[in-house]
């Protein structure tokens, strides 16, 4: 593999990365307004914390080159500050993190499906570090476990499994390149 990305390989990044900035917006909100529902235990939202992932994996899975998904998610955390993200600016230190998470499971696992869903089960939950400690969010332990799983399963099965086997579906559709 080369470490230099081609022209077609930083378009798929910068669509991908598009998309992914244009649907987080949405789930982000949808998210905040889950804690104000009084049925629902607080860090529910998390559940949704793997839809994020998604066009992350899909650009990865599609470029196949070390470094994608971070780059991904750097330009998707970029796209979703200007698009007022609830998190607001720290979107772009949560995006980066998350794709690097990503890139690592994948640099050091391989290419997988298991590396894809355990870098995304990670991914996701490093969503709550990040508002556990850098944010400093004081909610009760029993809140960040139940915040740590749901994002953890989120992330695994939302960003990981149905992120590759949509890449399975698409990607036998797609013409041969030559």
């Amino acid at each position: 593999m080369s470490t230099r990305f081609t022209t077609r390989q930083l378009s798929i990044i910068i669509v991908f990365s598009a998309l992914g900035a244009v649907t987080s917006v949405p789930i982000g909100h949808i998210g905040n307004y889950m804690k104000t529902m009084l049925f629902l235990p607080m860090g529910s939202g998390q559940i949704l914390a793997g839809l994020h992932l998604i066009m992350i994996v899909l650009s990865s899975l599609y470029v196949k080159q070390p470094g994608t998904a971070t780059m991904t998610s750097a330009v998707k955390g970029l796209t979703e500050a200007v698009l007022f993200s609830y998190h607001g600016l720290p979107v772009i230190l949560m995006s980066l993190i998350q794709g690097a998470i990503i890139d690592a499971a994948l640099y050091i696992i391989g290419y997988g499906s298991t590396s894809i869903i355990l870098g995304c089960g990670l991914s996701a939950a490093s969503n709550v570090v990040f508002i556990q400690f850098f944010l400093s969010k004081q909610f009760p332990m029993s809140a960040f476990v139940l915040m740590y799983i749901l994002s953890f399963i989120s992330g695994a099965v939302f960003g990981g499994y149905i992120g590759e086997r949509l890449y399975q579906m698409v990607i036998v559709r797609l013409p041969k390149r030559t």
